[in-house]
């Protein structure tokens, strides 16, 4: 059951936090330091595609701000793209796990509200405020807004496969090699109109009246493109074939490749959908949307020596 899918999501998180609650956070590093710090911690994957942590399926909770300084500079082109996915796999994995506590939220005001049919004044502040987050609108008023908020944001606050989110950040900005990574931490190429801020596009019409959005660091970029997922009415079908998966009987459904057709009917490319198909297959994203974050590995040994 998909539902028992996620609490076992939600407790493997817990008890690892448990046993460490620790993660290491990184802002400036070489590619060399960053290689050294993951094999120190046992992040080296299978022989062939050193990305996918099999058997165990768990990932250090190693985030990076931005990517190394030299990441640009490696010539290998394989080699650059394995490294691309390291670093984005455990943040898309800390994504899931942030959405599912904000999910969680949800989940326990509406326990309450068919127990009692009414909620407290803190819960429906919380109601109104993740409305107002993923664009819920309602004229309905009293018990039935209360109600329609619920199912609305339970539809809306939901995970997003990683596969989905590497992929796609590997399409926007060549795994990571673009401009707009170096110099603004985007990976989605998120536009902003009417505005000076933001990072021009190279090419275009100097008069054009938008910027690529800009980020304090990638996490940052991850989180806003995932809520534009979760919120925007582009990706409509795709929160509603979310929601089917939902009440089917195969929780393995969830994962990014059969979702993919309803996340990108909108886009400009006639076959996006299909070359994020085609990256999340080669190199068997799949897998780490089957994966959990693992606390355990970051000692305090390891975060006095390579925290920054």
């Amino acid at each position: 059951m998909i539902q028992k899918f996620f609490a076992t999501l939600i407790l493997t998180c817990f008890f690892c936090s448990l046993a460490n609650a620790d993660e290491l956070w990184l802002k400036n590093i070489s590619t060399a330091k960053l290689t050294e710090l993951y094999q120190q911690v046992g992040y080296t994957g299978i022989t062939e595609k050193n990305w996918l942590m099999l058997p165990s399926k768990h990932y250090p909770a190693i985030f990076l701000k931005k990517f190394p300084t030299d990441f640009t500079k490696i010539e290998d082109t394989e080699q650059r793209n394995s490294l691309f996915i390291k670093i984005m796999a455990p943040l898309t994995l800390k994504l899931n796990q942030d959405i599912l506590s904000e999910r969680q939220q949800i989940l326990n005001i509406d326990r309450d509200f068919r127990q009692k049919q009414k909620i407290s004044s803190a819960q429906q502040k919380t109601l109104e405020e993740k409305a107002i987050k993923y664009d819920v609108f309602t004229r309905l008023k009293d018990h039935e807004r209360t109600d329609f908020l619920i199912s609305e944001l339970l539809k809306r606050i939901d995970v997003i496969s990683p596969s989905i989110m590497i992929s796609l950040a590997a399409i926007e900005t060549d795994f990571g090699s673009s401009r707009i990574v170096k110099d603004g931490n985007s990976l989605y190429k998120v536009l902003q109109w009417h505005t000076q801020s933001g990072l021009k596009p190279i090419g275009e019409d100097k008069n054009a009246d938008y910027r690529i959005k800009t980020y304090p660091d990638i996490y940052q970029a991850i989180k806003d493109f995932a809520l534009r997922i979760n919120s925007n009415i582009n990706f409509e079908f795709f929160r509603a074939a979310r929601a089917e998966i939902h009440k089917s009987t195969n929780p393995e459904r969830l994962i990014g490749k059969p979702l993919v057709a309803y996340a990108f009917t909108n886009s400009e490319l006639k076959n996006y959908a299909g070359i994020i198909e085609y990256i999340l297959s080669y190199y068997e994203l799949f897998i780490i949307d089957q994966s959990t974050l693992d606390t355990t590995v970051i000692t305090k040994q390891i975060i006095k020596k390579y925290a920054n």
